[in-house]
């Protein structure tokens, strides 16, 4: 997690004037107003026509003043839990915390090198490695459980990070039941469903179909996570050129306007309910037509996305640490480090997708310990130099004097590990030192740590009776939809 001060130099960041965003807003009113929106949930026609909203058939148009009021009753910041019930981090203004990727289908392996199916046990050990990294706030179901029913895997997924990551977790589910069977498993571990409610210890993600579609499932898991009090963010997955204008402001209009129109169904149901603005924006590329997940369009996207956020007064959901690279090779870590820097500058609060590879398809164990340790650099570059008195440190200064060396005094010591950044694979030796290593080379270096992680002595955070309780509900979705 990264806090800033409001008044630091990142904290005072704006790329984008005011008039720009209000030129974003007043066009997604007009998508809203003009257009409208098929909405595909019976409920959520009731609730905006109810409200004010002018319903035909499907189709959806939304007055302004609509989007006034859920803006003004969404609350502008919340916090999250770790399984322990202690407060994980507030996402408020200035926060900016990193997690995993989401459900990846194919997943590099770890002994053979080969690119296979995701399996659970994948979820599992991106459990315990996602546990071990301090840069790494929260977890995802970072591979897809293609071994277990597409119906129940949600369920599964939970299951596998929640028994092994004691951080929030963000989560995703086929259609509201799976989503239900996940509240029920966090309300059994946090003691029940308004201890949930009161503490959440994961947010869940649903989005709409673009362009300006809301389906029937989203919209019962988005409604569904109002009823409960479940944080959630509704973000627009949308590709310049492809389900959206190809221009990138015109992608940003069409994706905020399918957002706030989650948002105004969501807070119909329950006013006050934690919501999250979202869009994840990208663009095709027109040779392979590819949805991209590096390049510069997408980091300058999602951080308007942050600023955007802070002019509706809602905390914000991102995108950094993702790659088009099948490979951990320099084209990784630099579309990594670029989105992660533009996730800090642009102060998204909650950035999913660290460690995503190949186009947002493909896993590997080794990618979210390379994303950590970016993210550990990333995080010492957003933290500034602390200017006072102590760390200019004049007297010190003086008793050194002409010639000296600090190498031996008691503040090196004492301070090295704050100020400096100690990175855990980046290369700091000289080349003699590195031969005489045996030229040791990161991809190496990352898959010997995640054999070393998932080997040994391994924390789990489920009691065998929560596991039972666990497995009940499980056993339940599985007859739900096979009997």
């Amino acid at each position: 997690m990264i806090k800033f001060d409001a008044d630091s130099a990142i904290g005072r960041f704006k790329r984008w004037s005011d008039e720009e965003k209000q030129m974003i807003h007043k066009t997604s009113i007009k998508i809203l107003s003009e257009i409208g929106m098929h909405v595909f949930h019976q409920e959520a026609r009731s609730l905006l026509q109810d409200a004010g909203a002018v319903v035909d058939g499907n189709l959806v148009k939304v007055p302004e003043r609509m989007v006034d009021e859920a803006l003004r009753s969404a609350p502008s910041k919340y916090s999250i839990y770790n399984v322990d019930g202690s407060e994980a981090f507030c996402l408020a203004p200035n926060v900016v915390t990193f997690g995993t990727g989401t459900d990846m289908p194919e997943f590099i392996d770890l002994y053979s090198g080969e690119i296979r199916p995701g399996r659970l046990e994948d979820c599992e050990n991106a459990a315990k490695i996602a546990e071990h990294c301090k840069s790494i706030d929260w977890l995802a179901p970072y591979a897809l459980a293609n071994d277990k029913n597409p119906r129940t895997a949600d369920v599964h997924h939970y299951k596998a990070m929640r028994k092994y990551c004691s951080k929030p977790i963000l989560t995703l589910a086929t259609d509201p039941y799976s989503l239900q069977g996940i509240i029920d498993m966090a309300a059994a571990q946090a003691g029940g469903y308004e201890q949930l409610k009161a503490k959440p210890t994961f947010v869940h993600y649903a989005e709409p179909i673009s362009p300006l579609q809301h389906s029937e499932e989203s919209l019962g898991k988005l409604l569904l996570c109002a009823e409960y009090g479940i944080p959630v963010t509704y973000t627009a997955g949308i590709t310049a050129g492809a389900t959206g204008p190809v221009t990138l402001a015109g992608t940003l209009a069409v994706g905020s306007a399918e957002c706030l129109m989650g948002l105004v169904i969501h807070q119909l149901k329950a006013p006050g309910a934690p919501f999250m603005y979202g869009i994840e924006a990208s663009i095709m590329d027109m040779k392979t037509t590819v949805c991209m997940y590096g390049g510069p369009e997408y980091g300058l996207m999602n951080s308007f996305v942050g600023e955007m956020g802070r002019f509706y007064q809602l905390p914000t959901f991102g995108i950094s640490g993702a790659t088009d690279a099948n490979q951990i090779d320099f084209q990784m870590g630099a579309e990594m480090i670029y989105s992660m820097m533009t996730a800090i500058y642009g102060r998204q609060n909650f950035v999913h997708d660290n460690g995503y590879m190949g186009i947002g398809q493909m896993g590997c164990l080794q990618s979210i310990l390379a994303a950590n340790e970016l993210l550990t650099f990333a995080k010492r570059y957003a933290q500034d130099i602390e200017i006072t008195e102590e760390s200019i440190g004049y007297d010190l200064i003086k008793k050194i004097g002409i010639g000296g060396n600090y190498l031996q005094t008691k503040e090196t010591a004492r301070k090295f590990r704050k100020e400096f950044y100690l990175p855990e694979f980046l290369n700091r030796k000289r080349n003699v030192a590195w031969i005489a290593d045996g030229c040791p080379n990161i991809p190496d270096q990352l898959t010997a740590k995640a054999k070393e992680i998932i080997e040994g002595d391994v924390q789990t955070f489920i009691s065998d009776e929560l596991e039972a309780k666990f497995d009940a509900i499980i056993e339940e979705h599985e007859s739900y939809y096979f009997t």
